[in-house]
């Protein structure tokens, strides 16, 4: 069966990397600062074994209700909204709870940026849940065998997908006012603009990238990458050719963005997966994707204990590329997205991300380290396993010993594990004043916005699953048990 397009508790790419004002999470809310959709709220879920059913939490609030068995995918666009397919039917959930959008039969959905259009698929129909009216439209294209892709236009007022025929091609689509048009020929759609005034498709039998619309089409790039970066009104994207990153601006031919580097942008902290299985577009919250950090990264593949290592440039409105670090073994970028934060070699820097001249070196003899949104709080693991506390101005000030981990919650306190093997203690420090015990036995802790959980040691229930306890609390003093013998929803794809 396929899977909704999905976005896990903590995103692939941003779970290695320490993506500051994303708090490695799914969540975000729609506030706009700088025309970048924030992130300040999450959707976190669980398997509960006692319930038998996949429990939600919103930021810190455990919903009353689940669904019934295992959530088999699930996606958020922002946090404060997110799908789920549940036994093969839709799902949305939210703050208010949880509501069954269809019954079943789901392969594949996407979530509007705004929240407010869910566009699916069954194995021959396209299904558009707008959840302001509570209606489903249905298109059912004749003569198809299969939905390859889906879309949804900026403002919502329009929906793309592409078919594969009983003939074996594949065909793209517009859908709006109850009608469906055809767009292209050998084409499998990835993006689509309002009113369709413009969209961009792959064609399966060269795999080369156009922008078309009714005027005409444009190849901008052959032998392209299966993912694809877009701005929010679709005038940027960026993709791969060959293993080198390509940009493109409003149809135009790809040119390199960073030469000989294939790079991800940090742009935007929320975004809509859009496309299909064989192609899939990530269509960001934000006005630009330049302007911004991008990243690529590495590991050396003969090693298996090897640390993968990024390196970092700054790409300008312009598309001007300038390298800020290569070899980190961790960066972050502050909630201003003014200054960067590198572990190099075994050295922390902060860096003006406009001038990489700009630069401060924080603390030495780091194997690791985690900082606090604004930047004003540094939390380091030394190689002697002791946490080290600094401002960024005065010399490190060791605070607890025997560290194997750390994370920031959002208020810049840093919680953090101690005699950790398999388990071990955690607390929580706040700078450099007091460090406080929360509990012993916990397997692990994450800091989401609006949440902070904490896991029991693994233990069997009496089926012989391994399961643990989940404790949350809203800023990391004060915790709850809320669920017993759990296992995180996403751990059973």
């Amino acid at each position: 069966m396929k899977k909704i397009s999905i976005k896990k508790v903590v995103s692939a790419a941003a779970a290695a990397v320490m993506i500051i004002a994303a708090a490695l999470s799914i969540g975000a809310a729609c506030a706009q600062a700088n025309d970048v959709m924030r992130y300040d709220n999450s959707i976190t879920y669980f398997y509960s074994d006692a319930d038998g059913a996949t429990r939600f939490f919103v930021n810190d609030k455990l919903l009353d209700e689940g669904i019934s068995g295992h959530a088999d995918a699930f996606l958020s666009c922002d946090g404060t909204v997110g799908i789920a397919r549940g036994g093969s039917g839709l799902y949305r959930i939210d703050g208010e709870g949880i509501k069954k959008i269809y019954p079943a039969g789901v392969d594949r959905a996407l979530l509007s940026l705004d929240n407010s259009m869910i566009v699916f698929t069954t194995a021959t129909e396209v299904h558009v849940y707008d959840h302001g009216t509570g209606s489903i439209e249905d298109i059912k294209p004749e003569g198809v065998t299969g939905i390859a892709s889906i879309a949804i236009s900026p403002d919502g007022s329009t929906v793309g997908y592409s078919i594969k025929s009983k003939d074996g091609n594949f065909y793209a689509y517009a859908y709006e006012n109850g009608e469906s048009r055809k767009l292209s020929n050998d084409a499998y759609l990835v993006a689509i603009g309002d009113k369709a005034a413009f969209w961009y498709y792959v064609r399966p039998s060269d795999v080369s990238l156009y922008h078309a619309g009714p005027s005409g089409e444009r190849r901008i790039g052959t032998n392209v990458s299966s993912l694809m970066e877009f701005n929010r009104s679709l005038t940027e994207v960026t993709f791969d050719m060959n293993g080198v990153t390509y940009y493109s601006v409003d149809g135009s031919a790809a040119k390199t963005l960073i030469e000989g580097a294939s790079v991800y942008s940090t742009a935007a902290e929320c975004e809509s997966l859009q496309g299909g299985e064989s192609c899939q577009a990530s269509v960001k919250g934000v006005s630009s994707l330049f302007n911004s950090i991008f990243y690529g990264f590495r590991t050396d593949s003969s090693d298996e204990k090897a640390r993968t290592m990024y390196d970092i440039w700054y790409v300008d409105a312009g598309k001007k590329a300038t390298a800020l670090v290569r070899g980190a073994y961790q960066f972050g970028v502050s909630e201003d997205r003014q200054r960067l934060f590198c572990l190099v070699d075994d050295e922390v820097y902060s860096m003006n991300v406009k001038d990489p001249g700009d630069r401060e070196r924080v603390c030495a003899s780091v194997y690791s380290f985690s900082v606090s949104r604004d930047g004003a709080r540094f939390y380091c693991i030394g190689y002697d396993m002791g946490l080290y506390y600094t401002d960024g101005a005065g010399d490190p000030q060791r605070i607890a010993k025997n560290v194997a981990y750390t994370t920031v919650t959002r208020e810049g306190r840093c919680l953090f594990m101690s005699d950790y093997d398999k388990k071990g203690s955690l607390h929580i420090a706040d700078a450099d004043r007091s460090v406080t015990d929360i509990a012993d036995n916990v397997s692990h802790v994450e800091v989401m916005p609006g949440a902070v959980f904490y896991y029991s040691e693994l233990y069997e229930d009496e089926l012989g699953n391994t399961v643990y306890d989940v404790f949350c609390s809203k800023d990391g003093l004060s915790f709850e048990r809320k669920i017993g013998m759990a296992l995180m929803a996403s751990d059973k794809e």
